[in-house]
């Protein structure tokens, strides 16, 4: 199951300790997490946000009204549009970093999200800032 995998990465890179049992519910194979002390929980978004919190990271899901809804917003993408394509190589393209100008356009949500994502401390790592334009150059780009 990849979301499985998606959300056991996610732990890793919080600094969760690992132990969280996983499954898959549905013909959709929707993520469930089995918690020890409460109800279990159903969803990539909804698991991933537990997560951050479980680690004290909070800052993760934005501390504005217009972070909140950025975050929400790429969450929702990513179950949305990813989970839609079969394979590997077509997600790859879908979320592929080196974007031209117009496909930045284009994808306009995602670009907002990887800007605001890539000031978080740690994130970058030894990477450099991927520059994001803020004026539209094309008016029928949607």
């Amino acid at each position: 199951m990849a979301a499985a995998a998606e959300l056991k990465l996610l732990e890793k890179s919080l600094g969760l300790s690992k132990g969280n049992k996983y499954s898959a519910q549905g013909e959709r194979q929707i993520p469930v997490l089995q918690t020890n002390n409460g109800p279990s929980l159903t969803g990539l978004t909804t698991i991933a946000a537990h997560l951050v919190k479980q680690a004290n990271k909070e800052y993760l899901l934005g501390s504005t009204a217009e972070e909140k809804a950025v975050v929400q917003q790429w969450l929702e993408y990513r179950v949305t549009r990813v989970d839609g394509h079969s394979s590997k190589d077509d997600v790859c393209t879908l979320l592929k970093v080196d974007l031209t100008v117009q496909e930045k356009e284009k994808y306009l949500n995602v670009s907002r999200w990887f800007c605001h994502i890539q000031h978080y401390p740690g994130i970058r790592q030894h990477l450099s800032t991927v520059v994001f334009i803020k004026n539209r150059l094309y008016t029928n780009s949607h």
